[in-house]
């Protein structure tokens, strides 16, 4: 297996967050439009890891997310396991229009990501959604989505170091 899987799947999905305009107006709806409007989201509200604010900030949204690699049955393949938590202040949570911030921000994220052939071979799969409480005065989701992709093998032809034991 090659973990790079971790660092591509998550700068991908850092991506399809900050590039989606109805996201990026959930998550903050005072920062501009664009590309750099948007990417001053990125590890202040939006974090490639599971972030828990220390301190309580009252009127703001966050997306976190990670990347697990559940075993498979089938090999050479494994499965990752990409977990999305959006969580917001209280006083954030009812939108103008009606409706609550945190179902609509799953939603929009949902929309973008569920069948995407960048995560694994094939196609990106929602597999549950969740409540997620993570502080008091805060509540969420969180989803979990699911694909399958090859476990890259070493290269064989490759000589061994020479501080290996071989078994012999």
């Amino acid at each position: 297996m090659n973990l790079q899987e971790f660092f591509d799947y998550k700068n991908q999905l850092m991506k399809d967050i900050l590039t989606t305009d109805s996201i990026v107006k959930l998550i903050d709806d005072t920062v501009g439009t664009g590309v750099s409007a948007a990417e001053a989201l990125a590890y202040k509200r939006v974090f490639p890891y599971e972030y828990i604010p220390e301190t309580v900030q009252e009127g703001v949204t966050y997306v976190c997310f990670d990347v697990d690699i559940q075993e498979s049955l089938k090999k050479p393949y494994y499965s990752p396991t990409i977990y999305v938590w959006v969580f917001t202040h209280r006083s954030k949570l009812r939108l103008a229009e009606g409706g609550v911030r945190t179902d609509k921000l799953c939603a929009e994220i949902c929309k973008k990501i569920n069948g995407s052939m960048y995560y694994g071979l094939g196609e990106l799969s929602l597999y549950s959604c969740k409540r997620f409480a993570p502080m008091t005065d805060f509540n969420g989701k969180m989803m979990t989505f699911r694909a399958d992709d090859i476990s890259h093998t070493h290269d064989h032809g490759k000589d061994i170091p020479a501080n290996r034991r071989l078994g012999i």
